[in-house]
Order: structure tokens, then sequence, then C-alpha cells
């Protein structure tokens, strides 16, 4: 189980080998703990996705109670970085002490901990790396604790040529009793010889064993002090590895989090291991061009308004959270709050509305004292009188604002945004329609509607792409902004392909934008027949956005109900000539 579960995932390992003997590794480990009395138990308890990446592990894998130690400091490090938190030091996991001070610090460098918080895939990817390079220093790093062995010693020559006079004795002492004493009293001098000879000899050999040992000791230590150097060098190699694969991931995920508020990267999966640092997204250029039209639309006030303004069913409906409106002539229908069609009671106002004063101007008004009274009148003829505020809502022609409130309004309908990518779009001109992209896509997020993007320069030359927060989504709005604009302008077929997708019961009830610098040929008079013709039936409202002054304005206002000049030249680095 442990091994197939380490082929399903996509691995961070260096190569296809190292992952094979991680594998072979994970499962020899897997059977010797399941023969154990214990170990069974232990690796039930053990989350399923991490048990095969700890059975890996020299330190984890080994026995019940490492596995047991390594799920636990799993556990501790989840813990801690889904709060914020960087892991504590004083933790005693990993095991290594250099390998963990090293990577908390490379957790703290990319601030990591505000990753893990927000955004859950990230602490599940992040986990499953750290236990990869965990895996490969133990793999990799020199038994710091090991000592060399010693060289054999030399025998000793006085020693053996003792030993063999000795023998010989032994060997002759049977040839009488006066031999025996003088064989007693040669072995005596001989003894003595020797035990003379022997404090000479071990103290001379006290001090090459000495000797050695120091020799020992210093080559073991020596020894420890390159393992150390060693690990010290494959823990800094994987750590600048660990954070050259993060730290641009980690900027393009902040760049998508300012971007689309309320990210959620649930919704941008796009593989099993749901946040992939290593292919999708994170790997997609164009993050530059988002994050730069992020910061422009922050003084384009005015497309944030015009975007919030599209979308037909906006009157009343059930009470629900909805972008708040605020009257203002010229914009479409939508509900505003109104004290001339009062439906309930919202709070106190100051009035001169003497139905709706409160008891304690009554109480002034009833008074026997002329100077109550006078007061009362005062406060009247001021119009502050202590009030019920009684407010309605009302359709009139109004502007969508930031924030929300619950209020009784339909959806919001979805957006079609026909976009002129021709050559004469290029530079500043080129920024706002990109803008006005991202800014659609932002809101369809933010209100919850759908928006879908034709994007044409040519004849035949007509991209679509659906501007929803998901994974396909995103990429390829990515892909859009990072390219460039070109070639000719037809208008007729992104129009063609917009009325088509209004006979669709989710798009019926779309507004269309376009967006264009004008200089585009008139349409097809049967293209001119079907808008009005929707326009009649459908209600189908088509705006403008100018953005250029060159362009053919008469030719806009044939197809558009509603036609917007773009003003705010100064926050896109000037009007185009």
């Amino acid at each position: 189980v442990a091994a197939h579960a380490l082929v399903e995932r996509r691995s961070l390992l260096e190569s296809d080998d190292a992952e094979a003997d991680a594998r072979r590794r994970a499962s020899a480990n897997a059977r010797a703990i399941a023969a154990t009395a214990d170990g069974g138990d232990v690796m039930r308890r053990v989350d399923a996705d991490v048990l095969p990446l700890l059975l890996r592990l020299r330190s984890a894998g080994a026995s019940a109670e490492g596995l047991r130690r390594g799920a636990a400091g799993v556990r501790a490090w989840r813990d801690a970085l889904a709060r914020g938190l960087l892991p504590d030091a004083s933790l005693e996991w990993p095991e290594d002490e250099t390998f963990r001070t090293a990577l908390i610090e490379a957790l703290g460098d990319l601030d990591m901990a505000r990753f893990t918080r927000r955004f859950p895939p990230v602490l599940d990817t992040l986990m499953k790396n750290v236990l990869d390079i965990l895996y490969v220093y133990e793999r990799d790093r020199e038994d710091e604790d090991a000592t060399p062995e010693l060289p054999p010693t030399e025998p000793r020559d006085s020693e053996t040529a003792n030993d063999g006079e000795g023998e010989g004795d032994a060997r002759g002492s049977g040839a009488g009793e006066s031999d025996e004493e003088e064989g007693e009293g040669e072995a005596q001098s001989q003894a003595g010889g020797r035990g003379g000879a022997g404090e000479e000899t071990d103290g001379s050999d006290n001090v090459d064993e000495f000797d050695v040992g120091m020799d020992g000791d210093d080559g073991a230590n020596e020894a420890m002090e390159r393992a150390k150097e060693k690990n010290k060098e494959i823990v800094s190699r994987l750590m600048e590895e660990f954070k050259e694969q993060w730290e641009p991931a980690m900027d393009k995920l902040d760049k998508a989090a300012k971007a689309f508020e309320g990210l959620d990267l649930d919704d941008l999966a796009d593989g099993p291991e749901g946040f992939d640092l290593t292919r999708g997204l994170w790997q997609q250029t164009g993050w530059k061009e988002l994050d730069s039209l992020r910061k422009k639309l922050q003084d384009l006030k005015e497309l944030r308004d015009m975007v919030r303004s599209l979308g037909r069913g906006s009157g009343r409906g059930p009470l629900r959270r909805a972008p708040r409106q605020r009257e203002r002539q010229g914009f479409p229908i939508g509900l505003v709050r109104s004290p001339m069609e009062p439906e309930q009671t919202s709070g106190l106002c100051r009035s001169d509305d003497l139905s709706r004063m409160m008891p304690s101007e009554m109480v002034l008004l009833a008074s026997s004292l002329p100077q109550a009274r006078l007061l009362h009148f005062a406060r009247r003829a001021e119009r502050t009188l202590l009030s019920y505020e009684r407010v309605g809502w009302s359709e009139e022609p109004a502007v969508t604002v930031e924030g929300f409130e619950t209020r009784p309004a339909a959806e919001c309908g979805p957006i079609i945004v026909c976009l002129d990518t021709s050559g004469s779009m290029m530079g500043a001109r080129e920024t706002v329609a990109k803008a006005m992209v991202l800014e659609c896509m932002r809101q369809s997020r933010s209100q919850q509607r759908a928006c879908y993007l034709y994007s044409f320069s040519g004849p035949g030359d007509c991209q679509e792409l659906e501007l929803k927060l998901n994974a396909a989504g995103l990429y390829g709005l990515l892909e859009f902004l990072s390219g460039s604009f070109h070639g000719g302008t037809d208008v007729d077929e992104p129009f063609n392909r917009a009325l088509a997708r209004l006979n669709e019961a989710e798009w019926s009830n779309a507004d269309i934008l376009l967006v264009t610098d004008g200089e585009i040929k008139p349409p097809d008079e049967t293209l001119i027949a079907n808008l009005n013709e929707a326009k009649e039936e459908m209600g189908l409202k088509v705006h403008g956005l100018l953005v250029g002054d060159a362009g053919n304005a008469e030719v806009v206002e044939s197809i558009c109900t509603h036609v917007h000049a773009f003003k705010s030249w100064t926050a896109v680095g000037g009007k185009p000539s």
C-alpha cells in the first residue's frame, strides 16, 4: 500500500531511480514494522498521505517507535503552520538539529507561515516536500558518531623471545635435583630479568599505546568534523534548492491573492496533488503583467464603476447579500434606498415629520411650559426632531459602488466582452483593454456572475475564454495578458457568437460590452438587424468603451445602446496619439 501511494503521487525527488529506491525502502520498512507486536496499530494511526513518506526515512521508518515519533513531529509542524506560526525549534523533529534549524530558517525567509495559514492546500504540498528533502538528506548524510577502526598493533619481539626462553627452561627442567635447582635459579634469574625488562618494556609499550590512542582520538575527531562539514554542505544545498523551488510559486500566489479577493486554492486545483508548484499555473508566464494591471486598477475607478453597472436583472428580487447601489442618472435601472416608499423602520434620524417623531418630542409639544413648546417648534423648524427612519426600495437609475448589503435585489446578469485586439490598440489602449478584462474577471468572482470574453482582430481571428476563476480560466487569462495585440479589425464574428450565446438559458440575461478604439468598419446589416431585434425582444444592453479619439464613433454608436469614453489616461501612462 505504501509503495502504491508513492507511485500515485507526483514526487519532488530528483530522479525516477531515487523514487524507485524510496519505494523499495518504504515497502521493506512497512513489512518489518507490520511484523512487530504494535507495528500494525502504529501504522493505522498515521495519516494515509504521510505514512508512505515516513516509511522511507531512516529516522522514522526503521521501527514502530521511530514511526510514532515521526508522525507526531509531522502533526506538530502541521498544527503550527496551520496557525500561521513557524514550528518551534525545540521540537525534536526532524531529529537532526542542523537540518531542523536550517529548514525553519528557510521557511521564515519565504514567509511560508502566512501562506500555510491562509491556503491549506499549500500546507499539504509543503509537508510532502519537507519529507522529500528530509529523505534525501538522511540518505546522503554522513554519520557523525562513527569511530574509525584502529590499525592492528605489531607483536612485541622482547616478549616473544622471553616467552620462548621460558618454554625451553620448562622443557629442560627434568635432569635431576641439582639441575632442578639450577633450573629454578635460572628460571628465577630469567623471571627477574623478565620482570625488570617487563617494567621497562611495559613502560615503552604504554607510551606507544598512548600515542596510538591519541592518534586514534585525533583521527576520530577529524573524521567527525569532516562529517559535520559535509552534512552542513548537504543541508545548505538542499535549502537553496528548496527556496529556489518555492519562492517563485509563493510570489505568484501572493500576486493572485492580491488580484482576487477571497481566493480559494481549491478552485485552482489542476491535478491530484492540489497545489502543485512544479507545473500548471505556477509555472505560467503573465503574472508580472497581472500584478501591474492590478496596481493600475486601483487608480481606474472609472473602469470599476462601469463593470459594476453592467448586467440586467438588477431590480427587485428575494433578500440576499448584494453589492450596494447608489442613485445616479444616466445609468441602467437599479434598486436604491428611498424614503419616498417607506416600507420598514431601519433606525433613527432627524426630521420635521410629525408622523415619525419619537414620543420624547411629543412630550415637549404637549407640555404646559411655554419654553418646552418653543423648543419643540425650534427643532421642527430646523428639521432636527428625533424620528424613526422609515425607508423602502425604489427602482431608479443607479451605479454599483463598493461594499455589500442585504437587499431585495435580483441577481445581476452575466457579461459578454467583445475586445478589439487589432494593431491599432497597441500601447496605452492595450493596457486599458487588458485592465478591463482583469476587472471583469475580478467582479465575476466577487459578484458571482458569469463572464465571457471574445477577443478579435482580423477576419477569422476570434478567440474565446470564459473569465471564471478556476485553473483553466486563470491559465487562459495569464496567456492573454502576456500576449500582444496585432492584426486587423472584424467586429462581425464576435458579435455573431455573442448573439448565439444569448440564446442559451444561462446567458439570456447578459449585457454585451464592446471595448475598442473605434477604428472599425461598419458591421454587416444583418448583424445590426439581429442586434436591434435582441435589444427590443430581450432587453439587451450593448455598452461601448471607447479608448481613443481617432476612431469612427458613429459606427460604435450604431452598435451600442450606451457609449462611454475612457478618460483616465494619466493612470495608464498618458493618452495615445
